[in-house]
């Protein structure tokens, strides 16, 4: 089965769709920045759920950073910020979390020379009361329950996720100057190809951090077409489309309240119980494969084995038989091991062997059989057969001596 956080979206910001770095790089941040292009400022500072916040590649502050990228831009449709959103699998303790994104970061400045930033957001509680408190930041609890609440499946849906911002342009990490564009990721042509080299470095990266904790679950970002030609995954699964927190908000309320009859609630379910199956049958035919071809494999070494044995035994006879000199029969019995010797034995020999086989019977007695301790004075012997009357029985005879005077 597919892990759930087998997910990473790449969303360009444009001017041309009236996107404001300033204003994504607030929310993702939960900060309040100013947008000196267009003289406003966003506020996000009261937005809970803030996990992590890096600056890479940049001296200064985030407002500052994304000022100056849009400053850099001239364009009315110019790209201001590539932002990657991968889901962090839920397995993962915090501090590998934040391990994971920083040393992801650093290989995105260190393959494109941008400046990054990067936020790792909470997941979202299943109770609504608590998800509005968690929102506004007045949950009321320390950061040990807080993290415990977090990772817990009955409170949260577990969703760790990470906003990775990323300037389209370079940047000089001595003076902070930006300089040309990352064409390369923008190109018809190489850019399908940089973006599935992004995607399969943070699989493995990811996938490295999992069995760092031992963990034995993998993330895998390829898609159903791709796992199946390789053999991964059956054919004919349905990819299903990404809600978002509204919609899965949505969709989760009316599920408690006694199911999604909406049409794509609908949908949704009809696809999940479909690729379910597809799964569920696909695993059970892998199972019998992998149990075939265990016993075949036992089989073919057995044979094999046995073939060798006799191939040996056939070789070590043909030498025997071939042997023209007593050296050399008793050369060809030495490195043989089914012979023990070819000339008979002498009657020293038999009557030695007689001896030591003498020795080594087994005694009549039963190990142990007169081995136990006996009371005497309360010992019964058993009843025997009676004993013959002796034939001789002493007598007593008194004498009298001679008076004394």
């Amino acid at each position: 089965m597919i892990h759930p956080a087998s997910r990473l979206e790449v969303v360009i910001h444009s001017r041309a769709d009236n996107r404001s770095a300033i204003k994504s790089a607030s929310y993702t941040a939960r900060s309040s920045y100013r947008d000196e292009r267009l003289g406003q400022r966003f506020h996000a500072c009261k937005i809970g759920g803030l996990l992590s916040h890096e600056i890479i590649n940049w001296s200064g502050k985030a407002e500052a950073l994304w000022n100056a990228a849009e400053r850099a831009e001239t364009r009315r449709n110019s790209r201001v910020i590539r932002e990657l959103r991968p889901s962090l699998p839920a397995e993962l303790p915090l501090a590998e979390q934040v391990r994971l994104v920083r040393g992801f970061s650093l290989w995105l400045r260190d393959e494109y020379g941008v400046a990054v930033q990067a936020d790792i957001h909470a997941p979202r509680f299943l109770d609504r009361c608590e998800e509005r408190l968690h929102n506004v930041g007045k949950l009321g609890m320390d950061q040990p329950e807080y993290m415990a609440a977090l990772f817990d499946p009955t409170r949260t849906n577990r969703n760790f996720h990470a906003h990775i911002l990323m300037t389209t342009r370079a940047v000089s990490p001595e003076t902070g100057v930006f300089g040309a564009k990352t064409r390369v990721l923008d190109d018809k042509k190489t850019g399908p190809e940089e973006i599935l080299r992004i995607r399969q470095k943070w699989e493995k990266r990811t996938n490295t951090a999992l069995k760092r904790i031992g963990s034995p679950v993998r993330i895998d970002l390829r898609s159903y077409e791709e796992m199946a030609k390789a053999g991964d995954a059956p054919e004919g699964l349905i990819p299903q489309d990404h809600l978002g927190p509204r919609r899965a908000e949505r969709s989760r309320r009316l599920e408690e309240e006694g199911g999604d009859t909406s049409k794509a609630g609908q949908l949704r379910t009809e696809i999940r119980g479909h690729n379910n199956e597809l799964w569920h049958t696909w695993l059970q035919l892998r199972a019998l494969q992998r149990e075939k071809y265990r016993l075949d494999k036992s089989a073919r070494i057995t044979a094999e084995r046995e073939t060798e044995r006799r191939e040996k035994a056939d070789a070590e006879k043909r030498r025997l038989k071939d042997a023209r000199t007593a050296a050399e029969a008793e050369a060809a019995v030495e490195s043989s091991s089914q012979f023990d010797s070819v000339r008979s034995p002498s009657v020293w020999e038999l009557a030695i062997s007689s001896v030591q086989d003498s020795l080594t019977e087994t005694p009549c007695e039963e190990p142990g059989e007169f081995s136990s301790e006996v009371d005497l004075e309360t010992y019964d012997p058993p009843p025997g057969r009676s004993q013959p009357e002796p034939i001789l029985k002493p007598q007593i005879v008194r004498v009298r001596g001679p008076r004394s005077r």
